[in-house]
């Protein structure tokens, strides 16, 4: 669960430059989600290096998803299309059952979420 709370946090991130810049000010606003004090000080690292510069994939929050127990699909997936729509990417085949690929867009059909495929892009 807290791993998807992380991935979670940092959707809404990418999704809101506002809650970044508000993340980075203000780390109260991360009190509704469980997070563990590693995980609140890697959302934390993300927000600020977010605010002084984009680093796509490579910051201190991917590189804790990357590793242990896949995301639920869900989560995964909000976080896929965050990515892409971030990176200026297309997000039509994150929509739909099954993932299904149609829009040229890389295949985030499985609930791990690494780093190297965000990197390679």
């Amino acid at each position: 669960m807290s791993k998807d709370a992380v991935a979670s946090v940092y959707t809404v991130i990418l999704n809101d430059d506002g809650f970044r810049e508000l993340v980075a000010e203000d780390p109260s606003v991360l009190d509704p989600w469980e997070l563990t004090d590693e995980e609140r000080a890697v959302v934390l690292d993300e927000a600020m290096a977010e605010v002084s510069g984009f680093s796509m994939g490579m910051g201190p929050v991917m590189g804790h998803l990357s590793s242990g127990p896949p995301l639920s699909p869900g989560i995964a997936s909000g976080l896929g299309f965050a990515l892409n729509k971030a990176s200026g990417l297309p997000t039509g085949s994150l929509k739909g059952p099954g993932f299904a690929s149609g829009a040229g867009c890389c295949p985030w059909g499985h609930a791990i979420v690494g780093m190297g495929e965000i990197s390679e892009r």
